[in-house]
C-alpha cells in the first residue's frame, strides 16, 4: 500500500497515530553497542533490539514502515555512517524484539524511542528518517521533542488521516486492507494499524516544522493501488509539504514504495542536504 500500509515487500499495508514520556534515568541497563553490532535496550515497556554504526556530530535514526525491521535500511545506512553515528532499530514484535503489551499509538512509539537513544548513548539533537508508517511516528517525535530534532527525511510517510479519508474516498482499497489485516497481519501489524491516529488529537499539526525537511515520494504505485486511493495519496502529499515544511515534494524518477531500495543514494543526498542546513 503505500505511506501507510506497506510491510514485506509484496505486501501491502497501512499506518497512521501518536504521549508517553519515559523517564532515561528509570532505564535498566542495557549491553553496550559496538559500532555495526546487535545490541539490546530493555526499556520500561520494551526490550528493543538495535544497531548502531558509523560516527559523527548528529546522529541519523531510522524508523521503518510497517511490518519491516532494521534490515530495510542495509543500502543506505553505509553510506549516511561515513559521516554520521547511525542508529536502527526493530520496534517491538517486529525482527529481533520482543513483542510489548504497550500501547502502539505513534506518541507512545516516539517515547519509547526517546527513551532507547538515551539508553543507546546518542544525544541530541538528531536527524530522523522515516518511511510509511515510520515516517508519521518521525514526525509526530518533532513535534513532542522539537528540542531533540536536527532535521527529518520522509519518505511516502502515512499521512495522519490516510486511513480515515481512505475509508470515503478509497473505500475498494480500504476493503482489501481491512481483509489483509484479518489475514496477513501479525500482532504488531494490527495493533500498529488499529491505533495509528489514537493520540494525534493531542499533537499541534496547525503550523509547519520549523526544522530542515525533505519530503521524497515515489513515482510508481501497483495496479491495484492506481485511481481513487492513488489520488488520495497525491493529493495528501501536499498537505505532507506543508506539515513537514518541506521546501518541496521531491517525487523520485523510476522508484515504488520502498525508495530507500530502489534508490538509496537519494536517501543519502537528503540526510546531507537536512545536515547542511541545520
Amino acid at each position: 500500500m503505500h505511506h501507510l500500509f506497506v510491510g514485506r515487500p509484496a505486501r501491502t499495508i497501512l499506518l497512521g497515530s501518536a504521549g508517553l514520556l519515559l523517564s532515561a534515568c528509570s532505564l535498566m541497563p542495557s549491553k553496550p553497542a559496538a559500532p555495526g553490532v546487535p545490541a539490546t535496550a530493555a526499556l520500561p515497556d520494551a526490550t528493543i533490539a538495535y544497531t548502531l554504526a558509523g560516527h559523527g556530530a548528529v546522529p541519523v535514526v531510522f524508523q521503518s514502515a510497517m511490518g519491516d525491521g532494521k534490515d530495510v535500511w542495509a543500502k543506505v545506512v553505509p553510506e549516511v555512517a561515513q559521516q554520521h553515528r547511525v542508529l536502527v532499530y526493530d520496534r517491538p514484535g517486529y525482527g529481533d524484539s520482543q513483542k510489548t503489551s504497550t500501547p502502539r499509538d505513534p506518541c507512545t512509539i516516539a517515547a519509547q524511542q526517546r527513551a532507547l537513544l538515551a539508553q543507546a548513548g546518542l544525544k541530541p539533537p538528531y536527524v530522523l528518517v522515516g518511511h510509511g508508517l515510520g515516517g508519521l511516528y518521525q514526525y509526530v517525535y518533532a513535534r513532542l521533542y522539537p528540542q531533540d530534532v536536527a532535521g527529518l527525511v520522509l519518505l511516502d510517510p502515512t499521512h495522519p488521516q490516510q486511513w480515515s479519508r481512505m475509508q470515503t474516498e478509497a473505500s475498494t482499497y480500504a476493503m482489501l486492507l481491512k481483509t489483509r489485516r484479518k489475514l496477513m497481519f501479525n500482532s504488531a501489524e494490527s495493533a500498529e494499524f488499529d491505533a495509528q491516529a489514537q493520540c494525534l488529537q493531542h499533537v499541534d499539526m496547525t503550523s509547519p516544522l520549523r526544522i530542515p525537511a525533505m519530503l521524497l515520494v515515489r513515482d510508481k504505485f501497483g495496479i491495484e493501488e492506481t485511481g481513487s486511493f492513488e489520488n488520495l495519496v497525491r493529493a495528501q502529499e501536499k498537505d505532507w509539504q506543508r506539515l513537514s515544511g518541506a521546501p518541496a515534494i521531491e517525487r523520485i524518477t523510476g522508484t515504488g514504495y520502498y525508495i530507500q531500495k530502489d534508490n538509496p543514494v537519494i536517501v543519502n543526498e537528503a540526510v546531507k542536504m537536512v545536515t547542511r542546513k541545520k
